[in-house]
């Protein structure tokens, strides 16, 4: 089992609190933020501070992992802090630099989990898991951009580190779309994190709208037939 707080693989959510609330039914990992979505969400809710408790007010006991930069190493342990101080449930999420492993070892050491992002290649990966990331996000969405053979990118970021010590939980980022969603859970990452847009349309399938009509087809003729009377309202 991965090293990471949740035990299972699967959907993570990111974007508005606001519309992740009307998701939970999906029973999502945890939450992910960045700095794009939120320097548009502090404009609607105020000091990020408070977005970030609203994520945290969510029915879900998943993590929430709060992306935070700086010019140094020290900025980033020090605007870490006060979302650490929120909860522990609360995931710091780092960018894939020097400066920011060392940010991550510091945090190891102090017994919190980090989350590394901005991840493109297998030493990045190796070098994260060095350091004591508990998760790594390979950016699956910009590797299909480049035109690069994202699913094996991804699928040797994903052996690199699977059995070594530590191992981390492998989540691809940046999905757009289910084909990155695919691209990802098919090379192996342990869950993907998307907005709940993209989840409705990862749902979306030619194949399973020719099946579902067809049954829902002799649904509707059986309850032409009064053959479900007792079982729906007329």
């Amino acid at each position: 089992m991965v090293q990471g707080y949740p035990g299972q693989a699967g959907i993570w959510f990111q974007g508005d609190p606001e519309v992740i609330k009307d998701y939970l039914e999906f029973n999502p990992v945890g939450i992910v933020t960045n700095t794009l979505v939120l320097d548009g969400l502090v404009d609607t809710y105020g000091p990020m501070l408070g977005v970030i408790e609203r994520y945290l007010e969510l029915d879900n006991d998943g993590p929430v992992v709060v992306e935070v930069d700086g010019d140094t190493t020290e900025d980033i342990v020090n605007a870490s802090a006060p979302f650490q101080a929120l909860s522990e449930r609360v995931v710091m999420k780092i960018p894939s630099t020097s400066k920011g492993f060392r940010a991550i070892a510091r945090m190891k050491a102090n017994g919190r989990e980090s989350m590394v992002t901005t991840l493109f290649s297998a030493s990045q990966a190796v070098a994260a898991v060095q350091v004591g990331a508990t998760y790594i996000a390979p950016f699956v969405g910009p590797l299909i951009d480049s035109g690069a053979d994202a699913r094996a990118i991804v699928s040797d970021i994903v052996q690199v580190v699977r059995g070594r010590a530590n191992q981390p939980y492998v989540l691809g980022g940046i999905i757009r779309n289910w084909i990155a969603a695919d691209v990802a859970l098919r090379a192996g990452c342990d869950g993907v994190v998307v907005f709940p847009h993209h989840f409705e349309e990862m749902m979306i399938h030619a194949g399973t709208s020719e099946w579902n009509a067809t049954f829902r087809g002799h649904w509707d003729s059986m309850v032409a037939k009064g053959a479900l009377d007792g079982v729906i309202d007329a």
